[in-house]
């Protein structure tokens, strides 16, 4: 069994609660005691970034940066179509209007910009991160640019880091990424000082209500929290290693009719989540490609309650899934904002995109267990065709 945390954690939280002094949380410093001061320095650090401000949620963390960048109602804000629903609904949250932009074929990232845009949030996908020279363009235009670095920690373009590259980048410590805070958490990185000030203030409203002219909120990280994510932090790199050596594994045992990305050689993928496509070519439907991967789990394996095969959060899972089902402007909260020109790569990708699960928490056996599976599932499909 695959232990998810080790020793050095639960030492580093026991810490902060049976040595707590004046220093620990928010009692007298509006900065956060000293593991907040210290994780948010080096996460910071990590990613070529002087500051950190850490919150309790990767979409605290969209609303904060977006209020400290002054979006407001009716504010233009692009977006990318295809993303979790939380890059686009913090904009929504502010009374801006998303501005769904399309993906490349390649990244699946955002790589075009619509004009009189003044913000915008390219999200970099699944580790995967988005073109540098796009979002240096965006801002020789005077364009925001908010990184949602929520699905890439330690990722980089050409040796230049995620979170870096824009305004300020944005990250998320939910349990399901790379590193966690205790399972929720998030954090805002920036080189801008008077940007970082801005969102201390809008995170702990306690200390400015005597001459603050903007509202502020109760988004604070407490220490035992950042004390965990310290402990993460310093075994990032081989965390990604992980990540790495489990999506190697899948790409050479994957057959031909799943089509793994194109990773290009200028760029440190994270690999949060495999992207991959169904290849048109199969003659296979990928939606009923799954739901006979689905009914086959319980022929291969003795059953789901025996089997070894446990997913993301401990749930008995499979490896693979439809990814993103639907783009943004699909879903019943946004369809007011759809484009006019429908976003074809990103609708593209709906149909065809498969997401695979390479967490570090899975082990190598149990990844070519359900890599079996996969392979009978589609010899089946391919006889009965």
């Amino acid at each position: 069994m695959v232990l998810r945390f080790g020793k050095e954690e639960v030492k580093a939280v026991s810490k902060t609660i049976t040595n707590a002094s004046y220093l620990s949380g928010y009692t007298n410093k509006y900065l956060g005691g000293e593991e907040i001061q210290k994780f948010e320095k080096d996460f910071a650090r990590f990613h070529q970034c002087k500051y950190g401000i850490t919150v309790n949620s990767g979409t605290t963390a969209l609303f904060v940066a977006q209020l400290a960048a002054g979006i407001k109602s009716k504010n233009k804000v692009a977006v990318p179509c295809y993303t979790f629903t939380a890059s686009t609904s913090q904009i929504v949250a502010h009374g801006a209007k998303p501005i769904f932009q399309d993906i490349d074929t390649e990244s699946h990232c955002m790589n075009t910009i619509s004009k009189n845009t003044k913000f915008a949030i390219p999200v970099h996908l699944l580790g995967h991160p988005c073109k540098h020279e796009f979002i240096k363009e965006m801002m020789e235009k005077n364009i925001f640019v908010i990184e949602d670095c929520a699905q890439s920690s330690g990722a980089k373009y050409k040796g230049k880091s995620v979170g870096s590259m824009g305004n300020c980048g944005v990250f998320s410590f939910q349990e399901t990424k790379h590193i966690t805070t205790l399972g929720e958490g998030g954090i805002i990185v920036t080189n801008n000082e008077e940007f970082a000030e801005k969102c201390r203030r809008i995170r702990n409203h306690g200390e400015y209500y005597m001459n603050d002219t903007q509202v502020g909120y109760n988004f604070r990280l407490t220490e035992a929290q950042a004390a965990f994510g310290r402990v993460q932090l310093k075994k990032l790199p081989k965390i990604i290693d992980t990540f790495r050596e489990n999506a190697q594994l899948i790409f050479k045992n994957l057959p031909d009719e799943i089509i793994p990305p194109n990773i290009p050689k200028n760029i440190s993928h994270s690999f949060l989540l495999l992207g991959c496509r169904f290849s048109t070519k199969s003659n296979l439907d990928k939606n009923q490609f799954l739901e006979k991967l689905t009914k086959n789990r319980k022929k291969f394996l003795d059953s789901d309650e025996k089997s070894d095969i446990k997913g993301i959060n401990f749930r008995p899972g499979k490896i693979i899934g439809a990814g993103y089902k639907v783009v943004q402007y699909q879903i019943p909260l946004y369809k007011k904002y759809r484009p006019k020109i429908s976003c074809k790569n990103g609708e593209e990708y709906v149909k065809n995109g498969l997401f695979l699960d390479i967490h570090r928490w899975r082990s190598k056996s149990e990844i070519k267990e359900e890599l079996n599976i996969i392979k009978k599932t589609l010899e089946s499909m391919k006889k009965n065709s």
